[in-house]
């Protein structure tokens, strides 16, 4: 899994039929290498050009392929001798553009698009994998996001959480997950708002830094509560779930509000202070008052951040607590659960969770084009 952060790729391995599933603790983390990161990143912010060149949109491609190629099989050198070869992957790819509304000005139209083949990644590993696993759920009238609720309902289930509760995965872009009561729960899932995404990107053009490590600079400044409140009253937030963002939806918004007229260390507080008021917002929209919440993605390392949310929501905030799960594997394991559903023919997306118009099982499978030992490389 690459997230809306695209700071690098997260693969674990995940016993499961696409309903059971036993975690394995075999997970690495790459960053991706400081060249790609650019050449993904000058594709998100200018999404009409890139597309508009084919022969960039062919290369890339293959390079965030070859990366994740990489990754499994670095994954797959873990593994005792005596271990099971994984069988099965989900390759997420990498989101550069996602736009879920019909009524879009966008030249790109409603669609969300995710780098990276599925056959080549069959090619290279020598095992199937299921990919492009969004876009059955946007022609079914889905949003196409998030798909995590799945797993996470059946997550909370194994860990025996007290209901009703909430995952939270704060990547580029935040999404939730609420499970509610009973033998048969409610579960809702959308997104948020903004993550680390607009903290990631002032890092980089005021610091020249990729992100704010554990919220150190948000940490020295003051949020400005006009700025927060101003960006506060866009659409987005009156609209009810389902809902999903592009990672450079509030891009604009956020400089209208008056963001370049704070200080650098009082924007990124604002900032952080922004992406608490969004989740908290969230929290308050839900059906019944939330037992535990547990906190999930890259956003969980920010201190500042971590700190904000506390102030909200005291001891019912779970940040880290490996004993239940790995916060930072989370996606990963998604992936990898999606993958066996496919596999399985059960639904990865539910009107609830992304307002498709059935339950929908998502993704195509790619098998590889030649024979190839399954070993260990």
């Amino acid at each position: 899994m690459s997230g809306t952060s695209a700071d690098g790729i997260d693969a674990a391995i995940l016993h499961t039929d696409g309903s059971r599933f036993h975690r394995t603790d075999f997970a690495v983390s790459f960053a991706y290498d400081p060249a790609l990161r650019r050449s993904i990143f000058d594709a998100v912010h200018d999404p009409v050009a890139f597309m508009a060149d084919a022969a960039a949109y062919i290369s890339l491609s293959h390079a965030i392929t070859d990366a994740h190629s990489a990754a499994v099989m670095a994954l797959v050198k873990q593994l005792p001798d005596d271990a099971d070869m994984p069988r099965l992957i989900g390759f997420h790819g990498q989101t550069i553009f996602h736009e879920p509304d019909a009524n879009t000005l966008s030249p790109l139209g409603r669609c969300t698009i995710q780098l990276g083949s599925g056959q080549r990644l069959a090619d290279a590993t020598g095992m199937n994998v299921v990919y492009d696993v969004r876009q059955a759920d946007m022609a079914a009238g889905g949003q196409g996001a998030p798909l995590a609720p799945v797993f996470h309902s059946a997550l909370i289930a194994a860990i025996d959480a007290p209901c009703p509760a909430v995952i939270i995965n704060i990547g580029g872009v935040a999404n939730l997950t609420y499970i509610g009561t009973g033998s048969n729960p409610e579960i809702i899932g959308f997104d948020t708002g903004p993550g680390n995404g607009l903290m990631d990107d002032y890092m980089q053009s005021h610091f020249n830094r990729p992100f704010d490590d554990g919220g150190i600079v948000a940490a020295q400044g003051h949020s400005d509560k006009g700025f927060v409140a101003r960006v506060m009253q866009h659409d987005f937030f009156v609209k009810s779930w389902p809902k999903s963002l592009d990672r450079q939806a509030f891009a604009p918004i956020v400089d209208d509000a008056g963001l370049d007229d704070l200080r650098p260390p009082d924007a990124m507080a604002s900032l952080a202070a922004l992406t608490v008021a969004s989740i908290t917002h969230a929290i308050e929209s839900l059906p019944a008052d939330i037992q535990q919440i547990y906190i999930a993605g890259g956003g969980r390392h920010n201190q500042t951040l971590m700190s904000g949310l506390h102030d909200v929501f005291g001891n019912r905030l779970v940040i880290d607590d490996h004993v239940l799960f790995d916060a930072d594997m989370l996606e990963a394991e998604l992936m990898a659960y999606l993958a066996a559903r496919h596999n399985a023919g059960l639904p990865t997306s539910f009107p609830a969770t992304t307002g498709c118009t059935m339950p929908i099982c998502g993704g195509q499978l790619a098998q590889p084009s030649r024979q190839r030992l399954n070993q260990r490389v």
